[in-house]
């Protein structure tokens, strides 16, 4: 099982803390043999939401080796393709070909407006979006106006970068099917949608031919041999989530509908929410990670704990801990 790290790199206003944080924390990840890091991307939320992940990946590749450094995600209709294509083809020379560029779609009103794009067009935005990145991290000229483009420098990786999709619904499913080399399991779906969601991604690529370089799940995680300390994680998890997701409308019910918060209280959904969360002790850890083996064919694991109110010094112990004894059990 490949176990990766996914930061948001959310914060009190220490910014400086936060990023120095997430570079120690990817540097020790890196020594103990995780397979990932990923940031992703939000504008305009007063915790943080790391709005250009680049940068801070790109601060990671000469301090590390080995660990994959990766977008998670590029909310990709907002941006230029070229540009996105660019900033990932530089990515991947620094790391010397451990770049990972995952997109999705976002739903965030405020971003669309403005990055001065139409949320109601963002599937077709992505789909146009990601042609064009895939065409030129792959070498290909693409067209633009009067002009044939390729971009430069040109990655390392061969064919390209691998491009990962994040979806929720059954058509945005399809899509990832069609453009991307893996879909990512979001970490707010629960399982028995995600088994649903699978099936007709496995149904599209078999009509297609292709077959997935992972099959990645992202998911909130915290492990502690304290017990009291994963309680405390947990509520601090969950009162993020109340704050952001659900606010942001982006939670969805045990059957995959979307949560209102205008008309569902918090404590409705909040069970649920948690027991989509990955937290507790080692055994209880690898005992809901085996499961999602067997449910859903999961090869990679994405795990965020970078939470308000979780310490670097906690993310530390839980890094090491994960090396010691989850990943050498999964």
């Amino acid at each position: 099982m490949k176990i990766s790290l996914h930061y948001t790199l959310q914060s009190d206003g220490n910014w400086q803390s936060t990023y120095g944080d997430f570079l120690d924390e990817v540097k020790r990840a890196d020594s103990l043999g995780l397979y990932g890091v990923y940031v992703g991307e939000h504008h305009f939320a007063e915790d943080g939401w790391c709005p250009a992940p680049f940068l801070p990946l790109s601060a990671a590749a000469p301090i590390t080796r080995k660990v994959m450094l990766g977008t998670d995600i590029i909310v990709l209709p907002l941006h230029n393709p070229f540009s996105i294509a660019e900033q990932t083809a530089v990515l991947d020379v620094l790391s010397a070909g451990r770049a990972i560029l995952g997109v999705g779609l976002g739903y965030r009103p405020e971003e669309y407006t403005a990055f001065e794009k139409d949320l109601t067009k963002s599937g077709r935005l992505l789909d146009s979006n990601l042609e064009i990145v895939r065409s030129l991290l792959e070498g290909r000229e693409v067209t633009a106006g009067k002009y044939e483009l390729k971009i430069y420098p040109t990655p390392v990786q061969r064919p390209r970068p691998q491009i990962k999709v994040g979806a929720k619904s059954e058509a945005a499913v399809r899509r990832a099917a069609h453009r991307g080399d893996a879909w990512i399991m979001d970490p707010v779906t629960g399982v028995p949608v995600l088994q649903s969601r699978l099936a007709a991604f496995q149904e599209e690529l078999s009509r297609l031919g292709k077959t997935p370089v992972e099959i990645p799940l992202r998911r909130e995680y915290y492990v502690s041999n304290d017990r009291s300390e994963n309680d405390r994680v947990l509520q601090l998890m969950l009162e993020s989530y109340r704050q952001d997701y659900y606010m942001w409308g982006h939670l969805q019910d045990e059957k995959g509908r979307p949560v209102d918060p205008k008309v569902t209280p918090y404590e409705d959904i909040k069970d649920f929410v948690a027991s989509n969360m990955l937290v507790g002790e080692p055994s209880q850890v690898i005992e809901k990670i085996e499961s999602y083996k067997r449910k859903l064919g999961i090869t990679e694991l994405l795990v965020k704990m970078s939470f308000p109110g979780i310490s670097h010094e906690m993310r530390m112990r839980a890094i090491e801990l994960t090396a010691r004894e989850i990943i050498p059990n999964c």
